[in-house]
């Protein structure tokens, strides 16, 4: 059995763990405005909060890394903590998985919501598509020149 990680274990973990659960309601936060981006069919600020969601998952994966030690001798360092340092790392680590259970839901639901999204635009597109040809056809039939197109989509 390993030794519990030195140096002031209690408060490096408590820093470590309040810094990723700090991370965590940030991305909580893009997260609700990145439903309200989607929602709003305002996709094009859409870029700015997945930048900045990036950013946070590179700390996070960095902050997941100085976890480690703890992680590894788990019991032994947990085992070691003052009792009140217990219940705060425990509150901490059941609000992290609270906040990360809740993001990993809204970004299943936002990923379903811009599938419907693509195969709504992919219908009208085709609608569109449809239109244009029975104009032809119109056209054709008609005998009259067909109408000029502002902008000829297929090259």
């Amino acid at each position: 059995m390993s030794a519990p990680c030195p140096a002031a274990p209690d408060v490096r973990l408590k820093t470590l763990l309040t810094q990723q659960r700090d991370h965590y309601l940030r991305l909580q936060q893009l997260s609700r405005q990145q439903r309200e981006m989607i929602s709003s069919d305002r996709p094009e600020l859409l870029l700015g909060i997945l930048s900045e969601r990036q950013t946070l998952v590179s700390a996070l994966a960095r902050l997941n890394q100085e976890l480690s030690p703890f992680r590894r001798n788990w019991d032994a360092n947990y085992a070691a903590l003052p009792a009140t340092d217990k219940a705060d790392v425990s509150a901490l680590l059941q609000e992290i998985n609270a906040l990360l259970r809740g993001i990993l839901a809204t970004d299943q639901q936002d990923s379903a919501l811009l599938a419907a999204r693509k195969h709504t635009v992919r219908q009208e597109l085709d609608g569109l598509g449809g239109a244009q040809t029975a104009a032809s056809a119109y056209v054709r039939q008609s005998g009259a020149a067909p109408p000029q197109r502002a902008a000829d989509i297929t090259g």
